[in-house]
């Protein structure tokens, strides 16, 4: 490996026609340092919870046996090939009174908070994530990012600035890659319609700028960015069949441009985005909510036609818990989609999973 004293700077981007293109963070953004020291650089830390509502069936979550040698549990199984990176906790709660029925409100206030909702009014904590957001969000464009596929409504979201500020949580795949991708603080009409595909892509715009940059990366460079700009154009891909889908009139609700139809599609989307505003390094603080409390959507995919909700208060009934099940199993193998997302995308040292302090949990 041959170092020069040449790097570019950590906060290098790609401009053209309005458009704005952050950049991964890649091995000639590092200071000038010896081979060892460039390996050896400390990793980036990063926080990312993903949760989902309405709990799930023991008897085919909880793993079987403890210590290093237990065996996965049915619905815990698809994340079977990453299990060397993760640890299973039980009897862990957040809630602060456990003498209280934890009803939808109070479940999602305290989950990250473990605090105690005031009854009549929104006073709990600081959530944890925010919390991080303080000390990690000092080094990027976005201190944390607030997902989810289903509006929070009336529960709220679990994210809270303060004990009187919750964090609303953005489901629009169109919205997210603009918010990362597009000028931070507008959205210029021009940029805009060049990003839904009226004109050209987000690459098109700075494709000579890329090939300028290409000029002066190594090899590792080269493939990382390649790897990094083919998953742009990707997401830009499914964000345009997504938009440009005729808005279908359901009863008492309407079907948003840029959200698709499909619940996994959607999930998977936001996996995605995810992960590249992660390897920008756009934030460091990411708090993903798959699913709303009281949630009443169905999973045709799984033959399901109940709704979430309805499952959930499943009475020991055997048909709903055995519903309840396929539907764990479920995000179990939507969470392995991410973690091998992840797993994929190197950088110093090691991989973005490895950086990453992951809460997965059902509430």
């Amino acid at each position: 490996m041959i170092i020069t004293r040449k790097h570019l700077s950590r906060r290098t981007f790609l401009k053209g026609a309005g458009v704005t293109l952050a950049l991964p963070f890649l091995d000639a953004m590092h200071p000038a340092l010896s081979a060892e020291r460039l390996t050896a650089a400390s990793p980036v830390r990063r926080l990312l919870i993903v949760l989902y509502p309405h709990g799930v069936v023991e008897d085919t979550w909880n793993p079987i046996g403890e210590g290093a040698d237990y065996k996965m549990s049915e619905s815990l199984m698809p994340l079977e090939r990453h299990r060397e990176k993760f640890i299973v906790f039980r009897g862990l709660t957040s809630s602060p009174d456990r003498t209280k029925t934890d009803f939808h409100d109070r479940a999602i206030s305290s989950f990250l908070t473990g605090c105690e909702l005031t009854p009549g009014k929104v006073q709990v904590g600081t959530s944890v994530d925010q919390i991080a957001a303080k000390e990690l969000g000092k080094q990027t464009q976005f201190a944390s990012l607030e997902l989810a596929t289903q509006p929070v409504g009336q529960h709220g979201s679990p994210c809270y600035l303060n004990a009187t500020t919750n964090l609303p949580m953005e489901r629009n795949p169109r919205l997210v890659f603009e918010r990362l991708f597009g000028d931070s603080d507008k959205l210029d009409p021009a940029a805009q319609a060049v990003r839904t595909g009226d004109d050209a892509s987000i690459l098109d715009v700075v494709t000579e700028r890329i090939a300028a940059l290409n000029r002066q990366l190594g090899a590792p460079d080269r493939r990382k960015l390649d790897q990094y700009l083919d998953s742009i154009r990707d997401i830009e891909r499914r964000i345009s069949i997504a938009s440009n889908r005729p808005a279908v009139d359901l009863p008492n609700m309407s079907r948003p441009a840029g959200i698709p139809d499909s619940w996994p599609e959607h999930v998977k989307l936001l996996f995605d985005l995810q992960t590249l505003a992660l390897q920008a390094d756009l934030t460091r603080v990411i708090t993903f909510q798959t699913a709303a409390e009281g949630s009443t959507m169905t999973f045709p995919h799984l033959d399901l036609s109940m709704t979430f909700h309805e499952i959930s208060h499943h009475n020991f009934e055997k048909y709903k818990l055995d519903a309840l099940s396929k539907i764990n199993k479920n995000h179990s193998e939507l969470f392995a989609y991410f973690l091998d997302k992840l797993d994929g995308t190197p950088e110093a040292g090691g991989s973005l999973l490895d950086h990453s302090v992951i809460l997965y949990d059902p509430i």
